[in-house]
């Protein structure tokens, strides 16, 4: 690990003396383009996450300190200066410090060495998903490493997630070797939940289940390649069990996203449920389009479908 730091540290003070034009110095990061006059900004979080990794690998035992340091904060720094609003502040669920900064390190080696060709695909996906259901609203999209500690998550998320952060915002996390079709439709799925938290929002168990249903089927609708298992409709004991534990009142949005073994409740119980009963609805309702779906109360799409009286709990 000395001989990646000294390579580091040289590489630095190369950079350093270079005869780089002062205003190629002082070009932002990452992508903006306009989308039907809206102002669209991919932001990488790469070079944060490296100051990280360095650091902690010279002070190990500050390890939670220097990631608040180095990545969160700096992090809120481009969320004020672009005037950003978040809704929900848990995105501590994905943020948090690593456990093995060698493969942290290679993951962010990765994306720097493909950030060109990441950055065009994040730009063509969402300008897929605006033709799709248009925004009202500039969007900033932050791009960071995916940083999961069970690697039996990043497979099962092909590699890409996200977490959209409030009506103007959301982040991307990345593993080496991602799906693109994966990546495509989390762009859409999170870009959905952008464009729903201006009328919806997860502030409650049913809410939560509609929400990620909706993001599922709009990003099912426009990258049907890169669905996830979430889409796979429960066998009808488990989805018996998950109704009556949501109905008693028995289960949290732990539950329903992380699962619960002695519940009988299967991870990403509130996106499958979600999308069962989105796809009701829109075998249901044909006719009406994404854009009014995405604005209507949860209350009035369960009430058009089937599950109405299963799910009780509103």
């Amino acid at each position: 690990m000395k001989r990646l730091l000294i390579g580091m540290t040289l590489a630095s003070l190369l950079a350093g003396c270079s005869n780089t034009p002062e205003a190629e110095k002082a070009k932002p990061p990452g992508l903006t383009f306009k989308q039907d006059e809206q102002t669209i900004k991919i932001i990488p979080l790469y070079d944060a996450y490296q100051s990280y990794v360095d650091a902690t690998l010279k002070e190990p035992t500050e390890n939670g300190a220097l990631f608040e340091k180095h990545v969160l904060d700096v992090k809120d720094k481009w969320i004020e200066k672009e005037k950003l609003t978040p809704t929900y502040q848990d995105r501590r669920i994905l943020e948090i410090p690593t456990d093995n900064a060698e493969e942290l390190n290679k993951t962010i080696a990765y994306l720097k060495k493909h950030q060109d060709s990441i950055h065009q695909q994040i730009k063509k996906s969402l300008q897929t998903s605006i033709k799709a259901l248009p925004r009202t609203d500039k969007l900033t999209v932050f791009v960071a490493p995916y940083e999961i500690h069970n690697a039996a998550n990043i497979q099962r998320h092909g590699g890409a997630t996200g977490f959209a952060s409030g009506t103007n915002m959301f982040t991307l996390y990345l593993a080496k070797n991602f799906s693109k079709d994966t990546l495509a439709n989390t762009i859409a799925h999170e870009y959905h939940h952008t464009v729903a938290f201006e009328s919806n929002t997860h502030d409650s168990v049913f809410n939560g289940i509609l929400l990620e249903g909706e993001a599922d089927m709009f990003a099912a609708q426009v990258y049907p390649k890169g669905k996830s298992e979430a889409t796979e409709p429960f066998l009808d004991h488990t989805l018996e069990n998950l109704l009556t534990q949501i109905n008693n009142h028995n289960v949290d949005a732990y539950d329903l996203r992380y699962g619960n073994y002695d519940k009988d409740i299967p991870p990403l119980a509130q996106y499958t449920l979600g999308y069962m009963i989105m796809t009701d609805f829109i075998q249901k309702n044909p006719d009406v389009p994404v854009a009014k779906w995405t604005k209507m109360p949860t209350t009035d799409i369960l009430e058009k479908t089937g599950y109405a009286k299963k799910l009780t709990i509103r």
